[in-house]
């Protein structure tokens, strides 16, 4: 829950800022100055946040934690985060480049263009991973929500 809500949450809301003003460009045909330059700190902090997401599903190993550290309701959950898992593979080394130029200082863009020149296709990729983080994080706190119900854990209800 900790990689859902300190750094999913934030990959979401940066997600949603960014398209609202995908829709905002395409409904007037251009953005203001001001716009565009939120757009592009939606967009860097969005691929950044969701890169640190997909690096701690990595670094928490979310199947054995499921498989081995919950009780056994999550199990349901393994086949998700196996497919999330080998989705992730085809750009996470990108992903976390590029989330390297965008929080840490850089001399360069370099990484940045990379990571769309390389593979055309990485955007949809990303939004797709977006989708898929968001479908198994809900079904995890549908979960979760259930078991602190039955145990009696009313303090951790969401």
């Amino acid at each position: 829950m900790t990689l859902y809500a300190h750094y999913f949450l934030a990959s979401e809301l940066m997600f949603k800022n960014y398209k609202k003003l995908i829709a905002k460009r395409d409904k007037q045909g251009r953005l203001s100055r001001k716009s565009r330059v939120e757009q592009s700190i939606y967009f860097s902090s969005w691929l950044g946040f969701l890169a640190v997401t997909a690096e701690g599903f990595k670094r928490l190993k979310v199947r054995k934690l499921m498989k081995d550290d919950r009780p056994s309701d999550f199990v349901e959950l393994i086949p998700e985060a196996d497919k999330l898992g080998k989705f992730l593979k085809k750009h996470d080394d990108a992903l976390r480049r590029f989330r390297n130029n965008v929080f840490h200082l850089r001399d360069n863009t370099e990484e940045i263009e990379r990571f769309f020149r390389e593979q055309p296709n990485r955007l949809e990729w990303a939004e797709e991973l977006q989708t898929k983080f968001s479908e198994m994080f809900s079904n995890y706190r549908i979960i979760c929500q259930t078991y602190y119900i039955l145990e009696g854990r009313k303090e951790e209800i969401i």
